[in-house]
């Protein structure tokens, strides 16, 4: 079973962000743990999840997600907006 923002997002008012985790690409490379300690986890198979309760700053956790070698983490606003990774315009 998926933890919090596995494959999901997982939505935190306060931070005014979702986050999803795509675990087909999570490598458990942890990048995202060391610049996002309060947002981010690994489950007992390695991948990333969001931990429930308060988070790192906005600023930390997008960081967090640029710092995936895989680009395993979508960070969309509140409205949906994708923050991370930047959608590339249509051509």
């Amino acid at each position: 079973m998926d933890k919090n923002g596995q494959n999901q997002f997982a939505i935190n008012p306060n931070s005014k962000l979702k986050i999803k985790v795509i675990n087909s690409l999570c490598i458990s490379a942890a990048t995202c743990i060391i610049r996002a300690p309060g947002t981010f986890d690994l489950d007992d198979d390695g991948i990333a999840y969001v931990k429930e309760g308060t988070w790192d700053e906005a600023v930390d956790i997008i960081e967090a997600a640029k710092s995936c070698p895989t680009t395993a983490i979508i960070v969309e606003d509140l409205q949906g907006n994708q923050i991370w990774p930047e959608k590339q315009p249509e051509k």
